[in-house]
């Protein structure tokens, strides 16, 4: 072999020794990066600070948040419980726009966080971010005083981090709005609780027809809750979060149809809105904006009197 060829030859075993000492280099740094965001973002998300602040806030006795319910005007809103994945919430803004409507898409904080590119989709689309707690938890009104506002807190600090505003509204599947959770709210900055005066999930209206028979219940002022509500998928290391899922019996669904059978709708979920809001179009109860809608404050009176959510 001549010296000229063993001269490439070793040119060539150098560069191939230093391209994988830089793919080595790039992968190692490149993990390492990715866990320490990770980890900052965990730690991000705790909201301790916040925590601390509403706890203080909720000891010198704020007043309760408002609550916001139907009213009588000839206008309908919706709010879509539990964030879709991103093609979904997609073709759900697709509907949205095409019917120059308004929604609040009321999310969990971990969902949230899994999902940051379909909080921008939102974002992007001028819709409502809600709070709908950290796990989607039901029953929201009986848990421990710290453990609500986390619920409450860690969600709004997603949303501010991923959306650049905290959210203003709150729902829970199957909660009472009474007078301490409202006042947790209000320690935690969420103005308003939302209640609906109608729901459905999806797969319930079928086709058109079905739709049209559902839009004609509805009487004008209503709030129209859809429930989409996906699982919650904790981190493992998360002891706060793995212990606050929700059991499957306290998944927040409609007359609690077993989460499977949901699933196995062969409707879309965006096609179902899109007949639903022109049936209710065509019977002049347009889509309008939850801000417009009325809010009452809390009268203490008996448990059975209690303001409600599903």
């Amino acid at each position: 072999m001549s010296l000229k060829k063993m001269g490439l030859l070793a040119i060539a075993g150098i560069l191939i020794v230093a391209g994988a000492l830089i793919v080595f280099r790039d992968h190692v740094i490149g993990t390492k990066n990715a866990q320490a965001e990770l980890a900052d973002l965990g730690s991000l998300y705790e909201a301790t600070e916040e925590i601390a602040a509403a706890k203080e806030q909720f000891q010198k006795g704020m007043e309760p948040a408002e609550i916001v319910t139907k009213d009588e005007k000839p206008h309908v809103a919706i709010v879509i419980d539990g964030l879709p994945d991103r093609t979904t919430t997609a073709r759900l803004l697709d509907v949205l726009k095409k019917h120059g409507a308004s929604a609040v898409f009321f999310v969990e904080g971990q969902n949230a966080a899994n999902q940051p590119e379909t909080i921008e989709l939102i974002r992007e689309a001028g819709q409502e971010i809600g709070n709908y707690t950290f796990v989607g938890i039901a029953a929201a009104q009986e848990l421990p005083q710290e453990r609500l506002l986390a619920e409450i807190c860690r969600t709004q600090r997603v949303v501010e981090v991923l959306a650049a505003t905290k959210p203003k509204f709150f729902r829970a599947p199957r909660t009472v709005y009474d007078e301490e959770l409202l006042r947790a709210l209000r320690a935690a900055g969420v103005e308003c609780a939302v209640k609906e005066s109608a729901h459905y999930a999806p797969g319930w209206l079928k086709d058109e027809a079905g739709a049209a028979a559902y839009a004609a219940t509805v009487p004008a002022g209503s709030i129209i809750a859809i429930d989409i509500a996906v699982p919650v998928e904790a981190p493992a290391q998360d002891v706060a979060i793995e212990d606050a899922r929700p059991a499957v019996d306290k998944q927040p669904t409609v007359e609690d149809k077993p989460a499977e059978e949901r699933k196995a709708a062969p409707v879309d979920a965006a096609d179902e809105l899109d007949w639903l809001l022109t049936a209710l179009e065509s019977t002049g109860k347009t889509p309008g904006n939850i801000h417009d809608f009325r809010k009452i404050r809390y009268v203490p009176a008996a448990p059975s009197a209690a303001v409600q959510g599903k």
